[in-house]
């Protein structure tokens, strides 16, 4: 029942499976929450229409300190994705999760790796929630204390043009309340699944899921062990 739930949210959001705990949990300043939600705003503003996108604004100067600090975030949200994006750790795991799907003999799971290079983000994200239980709740509530008409604001730097659109979006997004369900081996799958839904790739039949489900067990100790060297990665 959890399991068809969550395909049902991914799906209705609209989401895109990324790293939104592990920005927050490596990169927050305390007591500067426009800071902490520009480290999301990238991924969000996808999230919540599809075609909308946040670039690096070095080259203003904002005013204010609201829109200043959320433009830090968002900068360094993408600094930080460089890094991940080329720690051995991420490459090495996500290429060795791609050579099981090909070794399984299933040819039919077309982008392999882009589906691998999901699950591995997303996957952090479950163990960054293993270790600290309450984090997905302090995710939201950040988000549920910033001022949306600064978030607004913003966003039409990135060309947001409808206002109410964002609205309705952000109320479905914080509702699903999705990644307290990070849970479990099967959820992370499940989050995959809602990926390739959304890009009409493949759906995965039961053997494929368990296939994927397997992978993470497999890869997952190695992610966990290497959390602290994440860490130092993006200093």
């Amino acid at each position: 029942m959890l399991y068809s739930l969550v395909i049902y949210w991914l799906h209705f959001i609209s989401f895109a499976a990324v790293n939104y705990l592990s920005h927050f949990y490596f990169d927050q300043i305390e007591d500067n929450k426009y800071y902490n939600i520009g480290l999301i705003l990238p991924d969000l503003a996808r999230a919540h229409i599809s075609k909308l996108r946040i670039n690096p604004y070095k080259n203003i100067t904002f005013t204010t300190k609201e829109i200043a600090s959320m433009n830090d975030g968002c900068n360094k949200h993408f600094a930080s994705d460089r890094k991940f994006h080329n720690w051995m750790v991420f490459v090495d795991i996500t290429n060795r999760a791609t050579d099981m799907i090909r070794e399984s003999g299933d040819k039919d799971i077309n982008r392999d790796y882009f589906i691998t290079h999901i699950m591995v983000e997303v996957l952090l994200d479950k163990i960054l929630l293993d270790k600290n239980p309450n984090l997905a709740n302090e995710f939201y509530d950040m988000i549920n204390s910033v001022e949306q008409q600064w978030v607004l604001k913003f966003m039409r730097y990135a060309g947001l043009q409808d206002d109410e659109l964002w609205k309705g979006q952000h109320k479905r997004f914080m509702k699903a309340n999705f990644l307290n369900s990070y849970t479990s081996l099967e959820n992370v799958v499940a989050a995959v699944e809602g990926v390739c839904r959304k890009l009409d790739m493949i759906e995965l039949n039961d053997d494929q899921r368990q296939l994927l489900i397997d992978i993470c067990e497999t890869i997952e100790p190695e992610l966990a062990r290497s959390i602290d060297a994440l860490e130092i990665q993006l200093l």
